[in-house]
Formats: C-alpha cells, sequence, structure tokens
C-alpha cells in the first residue's frame, strides 16, 4: 500500500499573509512519506494554534500565540521547548493505538537542537531534530519568529 501525505512547506518571511506560517508552496504539491511524513505532521501540530481545530479543540500548541506577542524573546524558548514536548506527546499518543503507522512515520523523539536569538527583530529562530523509531532524523527548522520586545 503506498500512503502519501501533503508535502508542507514553510512561507517565507516574505510572503507572510496573515497568520499563516506554512503553505503548499509555490510548486506544486507532492506526495511524501516516511521520515518526511512525519517532519510535516510534526510541523502542522505544533504550529496550529491550540483551541482552532473544531474537530479537536486540543489540537495545537501555543507556540504561534508567540508572534507579534509581548513575550520577553527569553520566555519565548521556554514555550517554544513545552510546545515541542507537546507536539510529540500527543502523536506519540495517537500513533500508539494504530498499528499500521510504519517505523519511519513513527515518532521516536523530537528535541530542540538550537535556539537562535534575533535581537535585532526582536524575535528567534529554531532547528527541531525529529527521529522515528526506524533511527532516522530530520531537521525542522523554523525561521525568524517575532515577538515584541517587552
Amino acid at each position: 500500500m503506498n500512503r502519501y501525505d501533503v508535502n508542507i512547506q514553510i512561507v517565507p518571511e516574505t510572503a507572510y499573509q496573515g497568520t499563516a506560517f506554512y503553505s503548499f508552496g509555490q510548486k506544486r504539491s507532492l506526495g511524501v512519506r516516511g521520515i518526511n511524513k512525519l517532519v510535516n505532521e510534526f510541523a502542522k501540530f505544533l504550529l496550529t494554534p491550540i483551541g482552532t481545530d473544531y474537530t479537536d479543540l486540543a489540537y495545537g500548541t501555543q507556540l504561534p500565540g508567540l508572534i507579534g506577542s509581548n513575550v520577553a524573546v527569553g520566555d519565548a524558548q521556554e514555550i517554544l521547548q513545552s510546545s515541542v514536548v507537546a507536539t510529540a506527546g500527543a502523536i506519540q499518543g495517537y500513533q500508539a493505538g494504530n498499528g499500521s503507522v510504519p517505523d519511519d512515520e513513527r515518532l521516536a523523539s523530537a528535541v530542540v537542537t538550537a535556539f537562535i536569538l534575533i535581537e535585532e527583530a526582536p524575535g528567534f529562530a529554531a532547528q527541531i531534530l525529529i527521529r522515528n523509531t526506524a533511527n532516522q532524523g530530520l531537521s525542522l527548522v523554523l525561521p525568524a519568529l517575532s515577538v515584541v520586545s517587552s
């Protein structure tokens, strides 16, 4: 069985419109599976504001609420970390009850490997290493996310 997901792309900073963090990109959508599908699933959960999915109000994290907020950049790191932990826990939770998820799409771990302060913005960028149970890893890079200096 060939199962695919849609490849979601981070929107370049110059192309932000409204509150869009990611899109299907400027090119035709591509079917993905394996570690790429897992990273897309992780990004979608992480970058969805909690409470905005009416079919599941617990879906998403507080991370998108940071953008344009008056949270100090130092505090943003804690919110990022807790959002990554919440995302990993949620994905592992619903994958545990689904025996049909292949090893290359099953989440083993997610760790923030870089938090880069961008003082002039002010804001931050981040890198998250996502590993599957097939022991493959791929980094999710969050580009400059701005916060209001408090």
